[in-house]
């Protein structure tokens, strides 16, 4: 931004210093220069202006990510592999859950693999609520189970008895959100407004 200005600067110079070599100017050469010169102030006091807000913007963003960072540190984070977890005590409903995990910086867990499953599964047995918890996949498209994370499919799965339930199934169409329970790392299909504790997960970590 700071070039920009030493260039407007620049040709204001130059304009002035080609204008004042002449000889002589007629009345519509001095009305075409003034109007030069005041384009030239408006653009000037623009770029300020663009500046001045860019910077207000950066300074109210560090502000934002310094809170975060502050409220990630309180919070009860437990860092695996390169990823970090927050396992909620408070029971909700599915979608309540998932607007939680958003609100301090992450999304309910996605397991991809089972080694993450077990950890997560040490992780809730040691809750004062020892309990269902829920997990970041639901079908929106009956039988397509995906992360509300990435939209990614299911690719390392957990369910009892190997799968949920099969479309042809009737509870499929209204058990459409995962959850884990506690003692075994079992997932299990279940109603999206059923109230348990949860699970999230944030790419970063401040640990």
């Amino acid at each position: 931004m700071t070039s920009v200005l030493l260039i407007t600067f620049f040709v204001v110079c130059v304009v002035y210093g080609t204008v004042f070599s002449l000889p002589c100017l007629t009345n519509k050469s001095k009305q075409d220069f003034n109007k030069a010169r005041n384009a030239l102030k408006s653009l000037e006091n623009y770029l300020k202006s663009q500046a001045n807000s860019i910077k207000y913007k950066v300074q109210a963003l560090d502000k934002d990510m310094t809170l975060m960072e502050e409220d990630f540190k309180r919070r009860q984070w437990i860092k695996y592999n390169t990823h970090c977890y927050y396992i909620g005590d408070d029971s909700v409903k599915w979608t309540d859950a998932e607007r939680k995990c958003r609100e301090i910086g992450g999304y309910l867990v996605k397991i991809d693999d089972s080694s993450e499953n077990s950890w997560i599964k040490q992780q809730i047995s040691k809750s004062s609520k020892k309990t269902y918890f829920w997990l970041g996949s639901t079908d929106v498209v009956n039988g397509d189970w995906r992360w509300i994370y990435d939209q990614t499919q299911l690719s390392y799965k957990h369910f009892n008895s190997g799968r949920p339930f099969p479309t042809s199934n009737s509870y499929s169409y209204t058990y459409n959100c995962v959850m884990m329970h506690y003692s075994n790392g079992i997932w299990y299909d279940y109603p999206c407004n059923y109230v348990i504790p949860y699970v999230c997960e944030s790419n970063f970590c401040f640990q």
